[in-house]
Parts: structure tokens; sequence; C-alpha cells
């Protein structure tokens, strides 16, 4: 038997059950109430003439099929009752099994994507040392290695400091320290060369965490400049909605529902470093404080980036 069944099965066996009591207790307390109503058509010291006792034996007839009726009513509705929640029940459970069985496939790929993206510096580091130590070296030499797994070491270190905040709940999350921003003078700390700031004059208040809003905008920002070559990246602020939108390589169409999944990596950015990590981090931060992120893409062309405040 599936596991749904038994779950609907037993789900089912309680809730009719209760059910069943109910209606055991209903009967009885009708039984009673037809009983006395009976009795009281009955003449004073219970003799009566013939006429009157054809009228009362109707009466008990009466009431007997009343009875019945009741009997009978209430055994259709529990079994009734029974195949509805049963099938209520089991497509419940399947559901739920469902959903279970999606998040322990979800978590054992996000497991085997962050041990993939772990041993590939690690492995970096091994084979930098590994190489330095099989012969002497001059000093240069061995600051080129140490630089270079210093570099595999901070890769390390941030991939790791992303993987526990996403491991974070919201609640985790809000209970940082949470101050009003005012958006657009917040936003001119990204202006750069390649980046135009379109400002607006109203001024919008945000309440978050200054340092966790910036990892978020500058993890969107981040990949617009990174996937844009050397072309323009712009910023516009309009009221509440904040776009970031870039001329770049885009998005595939069929790859836009899976952006904000943890390591995923469009099949056009092979040839771009990263760990896909950046959005679904800007995801978790902009969701907790009620904000909503859409993405607008279009290969060889660009994508937009919309940012709804609440």
């Amino acid at each position: 038997m599936k596991i749904s069944d038994k779950i609907a099965l037993s789900y089912t066996s309680v809730i009719v059950g209760i059910i069943a009591v109910i209606a055991i207790v209903f009967y009885i307390v009708a039984t009673l109430w037809l009983n006395n109503l009976t009795q009281s058509y009955l003449p004073e010291g219970g003799i009566a003439m013939p006429e009157e006792s054809r009228g009362y034996e109707k009466i008990i007839i009466y009431g007997n099929q009343i009875k019945q009726t009741i009997g009978w009513m209430l055994c259709a509705l529990v079994a009734v009752s029974s195949i509805l929640i049963y099938w209520a029940g089991k497509h419940y459970s399947a559901r739920m099994i469902e959903r279970i069985n999606t998040s322990y496939q979800s978590e054992k790929a996000f497991v085997r994507s962050a041990s993939h993206e772990l041993n590939n510096p690690l492995t970096a580091i091994r084979g930098e040392c590994e190489i330095t130590l099989l012969k002497e070296r001059n000093p240069v030499e061995y600051q080129i290695a140490l630089n270079r797994i210093l570099d595999e070491t901070k890769r390390i270190i941030r991939l790791m400091k992303h993987l526990l905040f996403l491991s974070r709940g919201d609640e985790d999350i809000l209970q940082n320290t949470v101050e009003p921003i005012f958006i657009a003078e917040f936003l001119r700390q990204f202006e750069q060369s390649r980046v135009g700031y379109s400002p607006d004059r109203f001024s919008f208040v945000v309440n978050a965490n200054p340092q966790l809003l910036k990892i978020a905008i500058e993890n969107i920002l981040s990949n617009a400049l990174k996937y844009s070559d050397d072309k323009q990246v712009y910023i516009r602020l309009r009221m509440n909605v904040l776009e970031i939108e870039d001329r770049g390589i885009g998005i595939p169409v069929d790859e836009l529902e899976y952006v904000f999944q943890p390591f995923f990596r469009g099949s056009n950015t092979r040839g771009y470093a990263g760990h896909g990590i950046g959005l679904s981090l800007s995801l978790r931060i902009l969701n907790a404080y009620g904000a909503e992120i859409t993405i607008c893409s279009e290969p060889d062309k660009g994508t937009r980036v919309t940012i709804i405040f609440p």
C-alpha cells in the first residue's frame, strides 16, 4: 500500500470516527425526544378508548418510521463522509508527499552543487601547493603562488558566507538592525563610469538593513556589469520601483524561471566566472523586506530587473 493511502486511511478513520460518535449521540437524543413526544400523547393513567388506541398506534408507527429514517440518514451521512474524506485525504497526502519529495530533491541538488562549488577552489589550492612544492623556487614565484592560494581562499570564504546566509530564514534576516533608508540617496553609492543613475525626486523610504540591502542590489548590478562586457548599465528609480537594465547577453527564455534557484547558471554564461548564488541571495533579502523582484530578458539584447518596494 502506498504511503499516501496509509495517510488517507488514518486521516479518514479519525475524522469518520468523530462523525460516527456525533451521529450516534444525535440518534440517541433524537430517539429519546421522539419517545417522550410519543408518551405525551398517552391519556392519563395509560387507559385509552379504542379510537384513541388506534390513533396512538399510528403515532407509535410514525415515530418508529422517523427513527428508522433518521438512522438510515445518519448511516448514509457517515458512509458518504468516509468516501469524501478518504478522497480528500488521499489527494492532500499525495500533494504533501510530492512537496516533501520536491523539497528533498531540491535539497539534494543544493548540497551536490554546493559540494561541487566548494571542491573547485579546494582542488585549485591543492594543485597550486603541489606544483609549488615540486622544486625550489625564488621568492617572486612563491609570492605568485601564495596570491593564487589567497584568491581561492577568499572565494571559498565568500561562497561559505553566501551559503550560510541562504540557509537562514526570513525571521533571522529581519532580526538584523532595520532603519529608514532614503532609497534615492542610497543608490548613489553604485554610480560609476559604466553605471548611469536616474533618480526620482520623490523621497521614497525603505525600512531595511543597509548592509543587506546593499548586498541584494550589488549582486544584481554586478551581474548586469559582468554580462554586459563594456556596455553601459542603467539604474532607474520611480517612486517605489527600481529598475536595473543592461544591454548584455540576456537570458534564454526557457531558463528565466530558474534564474533565482541557487547555483543555476544560464547556458550562455560558460565564459563568465560565478557561482550562481547572487540572484537567489538578492531574492531572499528583498522578499524578507516585502519587496517583489521580476526579470525581463531577451538573448543578445539585455536584461531588466525590476524591484518593487512595499
